[in-house]
């Protein structure tokens, strides 16, 4: 029986370390490198920092909007980036609800308020929620592969048919 133990209990932490990529401990685990790309993610999204947000894009990035169309590729995400440089985007009291990590790939679920308005206008702030999916690229640097958001505000009811 004790012999039996001594084989299965290593094995068994060998497998736990291996498909366990994080544990939640009233914080996530989160490598430093991924970290601070994340960090420098949000801080270009507060200081408007358009060309930052690109660079932190994977070449074949895929947004999927709330109650928009999806957008694929890096250059068209540019594009739609650069085209709202008039409004402002905010975000803020974000947190990080779940975090995991398997080699080259991580995600992040995040709950904040974010505004998007322009120039001449005030703050409108909307509770919502996102999924970023990281994939870190040859060179070794993290890079939001996809970005899925939507809004914690309930859609309009239909009409009964």
């Amino acid at each position: 029986m004790i012999r039996t133990y001594c084989i299965i209990m290593p094995v068994f932490l060998l497998l736990i370390s291996v498909y366990v990529p994080c544990v939640y401990a009233g914080e996530f685990i989160i490598p430093d490198d991924l970290k601070e790309t994340i960090q420098t993610f949000y801080n270009a999204i507060d200081n408007n920092l358009i060309e930052t947000r690109i660079e932190l894009l994977d070449e074949r990035v895929i947004l999927l909007p709330n109650h928009w169309t999806m957008m694929s590729g890096k250059e068209s995400v540019a594009e739609s980036f650069r085209r709202g440089a008039n409004y402002i985007f905010r975000i803020k009291d974000r947190e990080t609800v779940d975090f995991a990590l398997s080699g080259d790939m991580a995600y992040t679920v995040n709950s904040y308020y974010y505004t998007y308005h322009s120039k001449d206008s005030d703050a409108q702030w909307h509770k919502t929620k996102n999924v970023h999916i990281w994939k870190k690229n040859e060179d070794g640097e993290w890079k939001l592969a996809i970005d899925i958001w939507n809004s914690d505000i309930p859609l309009a009811k239909f009409n009964e048919e």
